[in-house]
């Protein structure tokens, strides 16, 4: 048995033993450990995933030196099998890197020191690199079925006319050229992008504005992710850039972190300079699940002063904030605690405006189904969660599978729904370019 199909056999295998084992391990603990478990699991399973993937990756890659392609050009066989070798070899170390980005998170810290920045970088390219490598690839199998055919086969010539597509479509080595240089050119420029913190400013009007002097300033940021390759220096040029704008509020809308207090407290400190600027309001996101006690972050942020909204509200300014917990909240173990709109909404008063902080734009399927009445009363849903994709690359497969992906939106019953691509980044260090973000909302009376 080739390597190749040996770990393709081992991925399936894991799979089958993930799916009959996952449940008994889950369930044999309580409490947000539940939470945690189910987030291993779903890691292990990204794993397999990626290992078909990078197994496809580097057959792929390697036919650069299929001998039909070779065989009249290297009349150095031996220097040829040498180069094929070296090159075999760091494609290797690379996907495996790549892939290693996920154990990251769980390793002593010692080896996050050592391997973190390294594996996440990997993981960046990768996964430029994979979406290339697999559009060649459907390139290749479509290309080849519609040459037996008359008419698609005239539509292959009359593209192949185009300068360049000829070569694209059939030479592998320039598929393969042309993914290596796109995919260098796509990772330095998300590298470099990452922490260049854009302030976008918008103004929304409300039909049912009921604020205190008709105006609400609010800063929105999301999707911090501190821990990881996140930093105390980019959580501190997100906040920067928050204090140099005067709001009424500043809103956290979700994925704070993604690693326990103790790890990695420190870096998460310069949040704490926002309620000094002003009022500020928090909800959980997803991640807030991932790793230890979400109970000891939010300890965390209520004694620094940020008010955090359980399927709760407060009145801000003439207008009814309400925060709910993540959608993915159920799932977390931890009892009586799952996303509940009318809960957070059920004390504010009649006839002002509702402003609800909702991590995921997703939520919004599950109220309208659920609570149509509650969310008839919504003037503004705020959520992040998508990144906007954060790569190029994987734009067409978040917007195909998300309800909601970035911007503003009309919703049922007449609220409007704010999707914000986030402030930081989630795993590799790289975003597309103006996509880390800190939104200046001015909201007022639509007119």
């Amino acid at each position: 048995m080739s390597v190749e199909r040996f770990l393709v056999f081992c991925s399936v295998i894991s799979w089958l033993l993930l799916s009959y084992c996952s449940r008994w391990w889950i369930e044999s603990v309580d409490g947000y450990l539940i939470g945690n478990r189910r987030r291993v699991i779903a890691m292990w399973r990204i794993e397999c995933i990626l290992t078909l993937l990078n197994v496809f990756a580097y057959g792929q890659l390697m036919k650069w030196f299929d001998e039909d392609v070779v065989k009249e050009k290297v009349p150095d066989r031996r220097k040829m099998q040498i180069t094929r070798k070296r090159c075999s070899d760091t494609l290797i170390v690379f996907l495996f890197l790549g892939q290693a980005v996920y154990f990251m998170y769980y390793a002593p810290g010692f080896l996050q020191w050592l391997l973190f920045d390294l594996t996440s970088i990997c993981a960046g390219i990768w996964t430029n690199l994979i979406a290339f490598v697999c559009g060649f690839g459907l390139v290749n199998f479509f290309a080849g079925k519609m040459k037996l055919f008359h008419y698609t086969s005239w539509i292959l010539e009359m593209v192949g006319k185009i300068p360049y597509m000829h070569d694209l479509i059939w030479q592998r080595r320039s598929q393969i050229k042309f993914t290596l240089i796109i995919t260098l050119i796509m990772s330095v420029s998300m590298f470099i992008s990452r922490d260049w913190i854009v302030v976008k400013h918008k103004t929304i009007g409300i039909r049912n504005f009921s604020a205190d002097g008709g105006r609400l300033k609010v800063a929105v940021i999301s999707d911090l992710h501190a821990g990881a390759s996140v930093y105390t220096e980019q959580i501190h040029q997100v906040v920067e850039k928050v204090l140099e704008n005067p709001v009424d509020a500043v809103l956290i809308v979700g994925d704070m972190v993604d690693a326990p207090v103790a790890d990695i407290e420190e870096r998460v400190r310069p949040v704490l300079q926002l309620p000094v600027h002003a009022p500020t309001y928090f909800v959980t996101g997803n991640h807030e699940y991932y790793y230890g006690d979400v109970h000891e972050w939010l300890r965390f942020y209520r004694d620094g002063q940020i008010t955090v909204l359980e399927n709760e509200s407060q009145m801000l300014k003439g207008v009814c904030l309400a925060g709910v917990n993540d959608i993915s909240s159920p799932k977390s173990g931890i009892l009586n605690h799952e996303m509940d709109l009318p809960k957070a909404t059920q004390r504010c008063p009649k006839n002002t405006t509702q402003i609800v902080m909702s991590h995921n734009p997703a939520s919004i399927k599950e109220f309208l189904v659920d609570h149509p009445e509650e969310l008839s009363k919504v003037d503004l849903i705020l959520s992040g969660h998508t990144h906007a994709g954060q790569f190029y690359v994987v734009i067409p497969v978040v917007y195909w599978l998300l309800p909601y992906f970035y911007g503003l939106y009309e919703i049922p019953f007449g609220g409007q729904l704010m999707v914000t691509a986030g402030s930081l980044y989630q795993g590799p260090p790289m975003k597309m370019v103006g996509m880390s973000e800190v939104w200046i909302l001015d909201l007022v009376k639509e007119t």
